[in-house]
């Protein structure tokens, strides 16, 4: 794509504050590290957990953040030695890291986990 390598400008709801409102701003994407992978992301849903990181009792949230972790897209860039997908591939992206030695990392089915 016309952008790997390169910073990105995007618009994104950043929530500053706990229950205060987000504001819609312009952030910078850096282009994706060894490893990582950059997610033009087409829709995003909040769930209970936005909510509660928005409202503050989260003791592992923090500010400011973008939230919506439940997203689809398309692979826009990736980073040195990712080969599972590559640019043009529409993805899910999961949140959650992979142990890839409990029978769910195994098994392919990544959203869960087992240990």
């Amino acid at each position: 794509m016309a952008t790997a390598g390169e910073v990105i400008t995007c618009k994104a709801a950043v929530a500053y504050e706990p229950n205060k409102p987000l504001v819609i701003e312009d952030v910078q994407v850096a282009p994706p590290q060894a490893g990582e992978v950059r997610v033009k992301i087409l829709f995003t849903a909040l769930c209970h957990t936005d909510a509660y990181t928005w409202s503050g009792k989260d003791p592992e949230g923090l500010f400011p953040c973008i939230l919506g972790h439940e997203a689809a897209g398309i692979v826009e860039s990736v980073g040195e030695g990712v080969t599972e997908v590559q640019p043009g591939d529409h993805v899910i992206p999961c949140y959650q890291a992979e142990c890839k030695e409990c029978k769910f990392c195994k098994s392919g089915k990544t959203n869960l986990w087992g240990k």
